[in-house]
């Protein structure tokens, strides 16, 4: 069971790795998989000590002394998941119980089987330094709960003195509520020396720093230099450097909440000192042992068994400390060529380097198409068993969940989009009243600014429920789209044809899979509404084998469909959506719009949508989201808060110069 303990300790480094990394329909298998072997390696390690605890007194097996301070380190975890999920870090007092008990009885075992032989000497150093990891794992879990991120937030001013030259002094060094630049963190950016890359990193780094309150959904105040260069995102007006620059601090938070990373480097010296002394024991003892074998009354198997323990811990260290090098905290601070030293980190990492400045930011998106997977499922003649079986409709949020990346029109599309409401936000004077209208737009403003009759008119949406608003757009957008495909109306309109239908899947998408970073609605009813509603639309579609030709049908059968009641709660989602595609197609046929003009507005109801949403989900959930790779709409709600347009972002209006 030991070596099964040490495999666990393998697959999670790598799980670990990809949850973080990866971005794809195999997102749910790496989620699970990690899941299970975060919780499987520690009740692994824990039922192999509760096992030697509860052996016999006769049993004569040198080696269980030597092999339990292993099972220590594995309790201590890999350096790259320390927490499954953002709850973990909350139940760190538990973890540190458990924790002391399951040290007692390593004790315990360690004192019952002790022996006169080497062993107990060599499993010593060993035994300490698993002690160390458990203890390193634990404060890391509770350096990021709530509590203590909310200390973190805030370092002391100058002075506690209150008199007019230290509040001065005290501005100047303001750079945000709680953080004042005693460090010289402006300094450390500005420092002439460093290479661009560094300087990169380095931006992120204090960009990161400055937004920690964001990430527990608590207010704070920016400096006005800060504020008015949308904290170092002013550098960067082409949408892929500003996606990379908030992607790099996205990585920062999920190191913060998740991994060792950031007490390693907070504590840079002793860590390294740490890390050095855990591998210089591993390695002594492995070298040890080898040489003293023949004195140690061993079977093979137990032999082997120790070997395995001591190059598994070898391995692991020696590749914690290579990724702790590549490690981003490491590289901002010390690949500056300065010593011979110095230059050679930086000629090792220079690749890295490049490679993260050069990067694109997010990489993929999820969608999730509703009409293609109604027509779909309808074709299949086993739908019927399997919606019996399938009361959650998990074959359908996850089965028919697709991915494509994010190319560089969309993302232009939605940073022109951001920084032209940041431009109404700053002629306004940045006042929140307005502020909370902007980001209220749901779509509304776009068909106002059309001059299309929204209030009593026919593009007016009755429900209050901002899920069911998805589904009918989503329903209206997918229509338009085929009904588009088909007529071969693209053109000119291809790039916002693409950019609306991307926008359309993925918010539906986050409906169906991700429904708690939407504020809360009835979207469970309405799918399955609208599911129903299908299946009575067209029913030829039933026999159909071309699922083209099925699509082609039922698009045609609800967009040509005679005009409907008004009153949303008696047609269902389905239906009210064609209403609105039929009033998108009647854009060209009757007022003579450009196909392009048509899927402009459609983009940009959805963008005003997609701001809503970011604009409405909690930091908590953006977090738990980093676990699975990383979701578009926190990398917009980021966005969004450089640009100044969050609720929680205020503009410090005083400034130094304003005082004298």
């Amino acid at each position: 069971m030991v070596i099964v303990s040490l495999i666990l300790q393998f697959l999670l480094v790598f799980f670990g790795k990809k949850r973080k990394e990866y971005t794809g329909s195999w997102v749910p298998f790496f989620a699970i998989s990690a899941w299970l072997i975060y919780l499987s390696a520690d009740w692994m390690a824990t039922l192999v000590l509760s096992t030697l605890l509860r052996g016999s007194m006769e049993l004569n097996n040198e080696l269980i002394v030597f092999w339990t301070p292993f099972l220590l380190w594995h309790l201590g975890n890999p350096y790259n998941i320390t927490a499954y999920s953002f709850e973990d870090n909350e139940l760190w007092l538990r973890h540190f119980l458990g924790m002391v008990i399951q040290i007692a009885e390593a004790i315990y075992i360690y004192v019952r089987f002790r022996s006169n032989t080497i062993l107990n000497a060599m499993a010593l150093p060993l035994f300490i330094a698993g002690v160390i990891k458990c203890a390193e794992r634990i404060w890391a879990l509770r350096c990021a709960s709530q509590k203590q991120l909310i200390k973190s937030f805030y370092s002391s001013p100058i002075s506690k003195i209150p008199n007019e030259n230290n509040v001065i002094g005290n501005l100047k060094e303001m750079i945000r509520t709680g953080l004042f630049d005693l460090s010289k963190k402006k300094d450390f950016i500005g420092d002439p020396s460093i290479p661009s890359e560094v300087k990169y990193l380095r931006e992120a780094d204090l960009s990161f720093h400055i937004f920690k309150p964001l990430f527990s959904d608590l207010p704070f105040q920016i400096s006005q230099e800060f504020h008015d260069k949308m904290v170092y995102l002013s550098n960067y007006t082409i949408a892929d450097e500003a996606f990379n620059f908030v992607g790099i601090e996205l990585e920062f938070l999920y190191d913060l909440l998740y991994t060792k990373n950031p007490i390693q480097y907070g504590q840079h010296l002793a860590s390294l000192i740490l890390r050095s002394i855990y591998f210089f024991f591993v390695i002594s003892v492995l070298f040890a042992f080898s040489a003293l074998l023949h004195k140690i009354k061993h079977s093979t198997v137990d032999t082997t068994v120790t070997y395995l323990l001591l190059s598994g811990a070898v391995l692991l260290e020696i590749y914690s400390f290579f990724m702790h090098l590549r490690c981003k905290w490491t590289m901002l601070r010390y690949a500056v060529p300065r010593d011979k030293l110095q230059k050679l980190y930086h000629r090792l990492v220079d690749h890295r380097l490049r490679s993260i400045r050069s990067r694109k930011g997010i990489q993929k998106m999820a969608q999730h198409d509703l009409i293609d997977y109604c027509v779909k499922f309808k074709a299949n003649r086993f739908s019927q068993a399997l919606k019996f079986i399938d009361t959650g409709n998990l074959l359908q949020k996850f089965g028919h969940t697709e991915w494509k990346p994010v190319d560089t029109n969309l993302k232009e599309f939605i940073y022109c989009q951001l920084k032209e409401k940041r431009l109404r936000y700053q002629k306004e004077g940045f006042k929140h009243e307005y502020l909370h209208k902007l980001l209220g737009e749901k779509g509304d403003t776009a068909i106002k600014e059309k001059d299309l009759p929204l209030e009593n008119g026919s593009w007016n949406m009755e429900s209050t429920d901002f899920t069911r608003r998805i589904f009918v757009w989503h329903i209206a957008t997918a229509l338009v789209y085929y009904d588009d495909i088909d007529r071969h109306r693209r053109g000119t309109s291809d790039s916002f044809l693409q950019i609306g239908k991307s926008l359309s899947d993925y918010m539906m998408y986050l409906v169906l899979v991700r429904p708690a970073m939407l504020p809360n609605g009835f979207s469970d009813m309405v799918n399955n509404e609208t599911y129903s509603q299908s299946q009575r639309i067209s029913p030829q579609t039933k026999t159909e084998k071309n699922l083209k030709v099925s699509v082609k049908k039922f698009v045609a059968a609800l967009i040509h469909l005679p005009s409907a009641p008004t009153e949303s709660s008696e047609i269902g989602a389905l239906l009210e959506g064609a209403k609105f595609a039929q009033q998108l197609q009647s854009l060209v046929t009757e007022h003579r719009w450009d196909e392009g003009e048509k899927w402009k507005l459609i983009s940009e109801v959805w963008l005003e949508m997609m701001i809503y949403a970011a604009s409405r989900c909690t930091w908590e959930e953006h977090a738990q989201q980093l676990r699975h790779g990383g979701e578009l709409l926190t990398h917009v709600s980021l966005l969004m808060a450089h640009l100044g347009l969050s609720t929680n972002v205020h503009r410090l209006e005083i400034s130094p110069d304003d005082i004298f």
